[in-house]
């Protein structure tokens, strides 16, 4: 699943949308038949509805917030927010034409395309569907979104995330379960968790209650630094990750648990699921 730093170099990438007008909207059969048996598969609203939010809307920023992007519409007074979660294995792309999708099965999957005012085209395409797209008026009518943690990057943040670590419906959890909670910390899913925790020397299986306010301190830096590490190297693709040109990332070069059987130190990884997600770190390096 992509996780923050794939998100946020989606929008950067996506900044060559900005300024056009979605004049069309296409779904594929899949979406079609989803909606017609019931099901709000990848559109979470009626597609009529999500047509008239998003058709003749010009696109006028984009932005991120944790894993979700989201596209500000505009026309006239009216505004509206086109919110994306890439799911599993969803990607957005912007080409002149489906043929331009290098890998086949993302060019089969293609689930919404959006024909822009420049005569290129805006891509959803979600191998699994298990991806969202949906229009709101604000961000604040989103859920997801009034309950997230601030970004990493924001001031506010470390403090926020040992009190929100440190709080007794927290406190007997798994360290790891707790920092992939987006209250916690914004953007952390299973690879960024191992990969921090290991930095930190943290082990992912220790309460969350039991982990010192200076270890907090050391394994939010640790997160950050994962973080940034990954937007350097343009992203981990591990199987469906593509960034919206197609490009594959090359942060799973650098990864050193993960999926890995020996650490940097030349120890056995150990493997374990811990919150319905296989975690991977070092009963040596970490404790």
């Amino acid at each position: 699943m992509p996780e923050l730093p794939e998100v946020e170099l989606v929008k950067r990438e996506l900044s060559t949308v900005q300024g056009l007008t979605i004049e069309s909207v296409e779904v594929s059969e899949k979406v079609t038949l989803g909606h017609n048996s019931g099901k709000l598969t990848v559109i979470k609203e009626p597609v009529d509805i999500f047509m008239n939010n998003t058709e003749n809307m010009k696109i006028v920023s984009l932005g991120r917030r944790g894993k979700y992007l989201y596209f500000i519409l505009q026309n006239g007074a009216r505004v509206k927010y086109l919110i994306g979660h890439l799911g599993m294995s969803g990607a957005f792309f912007h080409l002149d034409s489906l043929d331009d999708i290098v890998e086949y099965n993302f060019r089969k999957h293609w689930q919404v395309i959006f024909r822009l005012s420049d005569d290129s085209m805006l891509v959803y395409a979600d191998i699994r569907r298990f991806g969202e797209l949906r229009t709101i008026d604000r961000l604040s009518d989103f859920l997801p979104v009034v309950r997230m943690a601030p970004e990493y990057d924001d001031e506010t943040a470390p403090d926020h995330f040992i009190s929100a670590v440190r709080h007794p419906a927290n406190a007997g959890k798994a360290i790891k379960a707790v920092i992939m909670d987006s209250t916690v910390v914004t953007g952390a899913g299973n690879i960024y968790a191992c990969e921090s925790l290991y930095d930190a020397g943290v082990l992912p299986t220790r309460k969350a209650g039991n982990v010192s306010v200076k270890r907090l301190r050391d394994l939010f830096r640790a997160i950050v630094d994962v973080f940034e590490l990954s937007l350097s190297q343009g992203g981990s693709t591990i199987s469906d990750y593509r960034s919206s040109t197609g490009g594959s990332g090359e942060m799973q070069n650098r990864f050193k648990v993960y999926q890995r059987k020996i650490c940097p130190n030349g120890h056995d990884i150990t493997t374990k699921v811990i919150a319905g997600r296989n975690t991977f770190y070092c009963t040596k390096c970490q404790r």
